[in-house]
């Protein structure tokens, strides 16, 4: 077997996943003609065409779609083994690439890294805080922190962090110049914020007692960010949903107050979505530990 076969390996895997030999190189640090060099040499090593190039895209052949399945796997195996021996002398190494959105990056992870940075100081710790949902499995991620348990291949699993509530909150200024909406029909009366991403999230979801619909807010103001919109609603332009972490702050200082207060706006679960050839590595499950310790689920 050819010795470099690994770095091989790492090389189409990385490629599939950028989806550009250019792009690849800039991941690996290398020149793209180092790159594509490695692919004409894996190539011949296994007598297959592995993608078929464009200049507008990549396109896996069946050996090549064969090779990264199962090449992946591999090379996150062997990963974590090296992890494991590392950590024969007890202390995390290597490094734990994390990703989530903004939101919960900056404001759940971020805070937790702190103390967790102090206990690991030999583990290098990346976080990619991104709306965008990176396909996994990926060498460049080994866990996502995602509020969907859909896993878009069989080889990934989940496991549950945190059940986050949602509120409806609005600052002292606007609610006494608007009035305080009683109930979640009246919030259709009402300046709203909304937030999107692939969409506009103006249906909100409730349930008051035994009753359960959806109201149609209206806005004209909308953000992808959670944080200006938290930082629109201080500033008394409307009424906002949020989730309980992120105004916890202002509504024990009463910088914002809840609106209905009695309704249920439903809840956010976070999950840690990552390969199950990893769920048994030591540093990912320390991080999940350090995240419930912190958070209490």
């Amino acid at each position: 077997m050819d010795k470099d076969i690994a770095y091989l390996l790492k090389v189409f895997c990385t490629v599939v996943e950028a989806g550009s030999l250019a792009s690849a190189a800039e991941r690996l640090d290398v020149q793209a003609p180092a790159i594509s060099k490695a692919l004409a040499r894996l190539e011949i090593l296994l007598g297959n065409r592995l993608l078929h190039r464009s200049t507008r895209a990549l396109q896996l052949t069946d050996a090549g779609t064969l090779l990264y399945q199962e090449g992946m796997t591999h090379l996150l195996s062997l990963g974590e083994l090296l992890d494991r021996v590392r950590g024969q002398n007890h202390q995390l190494s290597g490094s734990l690439n994390i990703t989530a959105t903004p939101a919960v990056g900056e404001q759940l992870i971020t805070p937790l890294l702190v103390d967790f940075s102090i206990r690991y100081p030999q583990l290098q710790i990346n976080l990619l805080c991104t709306n965008e949902q990176i396909r996994l499995p990926s060498q460049s991620v080994d866990m996502a922190i995602r509020s969907s348990r859909q896993l878009e291949d069989s080889s990934l699993t989940s496991q549950l962090l945190l059940n986050v509530r949602r509120l409806v909150v609005a600052s002292p200024a606007y609610l006494q110049q608007a009035g305080t909406p009683r109930s979640p029909a009246q919030l259709a009366e009402h300046a709203c914020l909304h937030f999107y991403h692939q969409g506009i999230l103006d249906a909100w979801d409730y349930e008051n007692g035994d009753e359960v619909g959806t109201v149609t807010t209206q806005s004209r103001i909308r953000v992808n960010s959670y944080a200006s919109l938290k930082t629109l609603c201080l500033a008394g332009r409307g009424v906002a949903r949020l989730f309980e972490y992120q105004v916890a702050d202002e509504l024990a200082n009463g910088k914002l107050v809840k609106v209905a207060a009695q309704t249920n706006w439903g809840h956010q679960s976070l999950h840690a979505v990552y390969h199950g050839k990893l769920a048994q590595s030591v540093k990912l499950q320390a991080f999940v530990t350090a995240f419930r310790q912190r958070y209490g689920e």
